[in-house]
């Protein structure tokens, strides 16, 4: 994502009047088409697979990873976003660092209330930690 994609992302969401009155369900319809109006990322491949027993993105250098991997928590206060809607983010990140990332798909308030998704991190972390110890 470009300085100026940022900028506009910022833009857009503190000029958004949050609306009380609409669902959650609402609310992440709402943040992921405007998140998906930009391109797909550049210089690197998406893969979907699963990680302490929820779905992740994972995101990978084009021209081979480091060896390093970052588990990548979205951002939404916990009630919205996904890894689709922060894979730019997430894919700027890979690329800068030349790491690969899985971004979890942890479940979200108020369906899944605390601390589940703190629980979905804990679990995708020992599962790679298990994976990275045995390799």
């Amino acid at each position: 994502m470009s300085k100026e994609q940022r900028a506009a992302v910022d833009a857009l969401l503190r000029s958004a009047a949050i609306d009380a009155s609409r669902t959650p369900e609402e609310l992440r319809a709402a943040f992921a088409a405007m998140m998906a109006g930009s391109p797909s990322p550049v210089g690197v491949t998406l893969t979907p697979s699963a990680l302490g027993g929820r779905p992740a993105l994972e995101i990978e250098p084009e021209d081979g990873a480091i060896g390093a991997t970052i588990l990548y928590f979205h951002g939404g206060s916990w009630v919205f976003g996904s890894p689709a809607t922060a894979q730019h983010i997430t894919a700027a990140l890979v690329r800068r660092t030349g790491a690969r990332a899985v971004s979890l798909d942890y479940r979200l308030a108020p369906e899944h209330p605390f601390p589940a998704a703190i629980d979905d991190g804990v679990a995708a972390y020992r599962e790679h930690h298990g994976r990275a110890r045995r390799a």
